[in-house]
């Protein structure tokens, strides 16, 4: 082989790799920008995975009387617990979460439109919620 031949195939690859280390790496440019806290659709009531509205977030704006099948599934809340929750309603309502699908077994907490908590401890698992207290 001769060196022309040689130092064009070097030249070859190292653009190829250049290009192609190029569309791996990520762009900030177009990259999400992280969720706010306390993040809620207006006129919805929304529980969080972690503490301050941070985490894994599910909203509704209606009753539900079972998370996991309801009228907005909240896939995450069967295994994990609920540390937060925002009362971001548009009625004026109340709003009180249950341990049990149906609003049954323990009222943790009625909330207030507008009323942010954290919930004690490592959380709870909530099953169910209904605008009133």
């Amino acid at each position: 082989m001769s060196r022309t031949n040689g130092t064009l195939r070097l030249a070859l690859c190292l653009t190829v790799a250049a290009v192609a280390g190029t569309l791996a790496a990520p762009s900030t440019a177009g990259a999400a920008a992280p969720v706010d806290p306390w993040t809620c659709t207006p006129g919805a009531f929304c529980v969080y995975s972690g503490t301050d509205g941070t985490g894994k977030a599910c909203g509704w704006q209606v009753d539900d009387p079972d998370w996991l099948q309801g009228s907005t599934a909240c896939g995450w809340a069967r295994n994990t617990r609920v540390r937060s929750a925002f009362n971001n309603g548009g009625s004026g309502m109340p709003v009180s979460a249950f341990t049990r699908t149906g609003f049954k077994e323990t009222k943790v907490f009625c909330l207030g439109k507008g009323e942010k908590t954290n919930l004690r401890g490592a959380g709870t698992y909530l099953r169910s919620h209904t605008w009133k207290c």
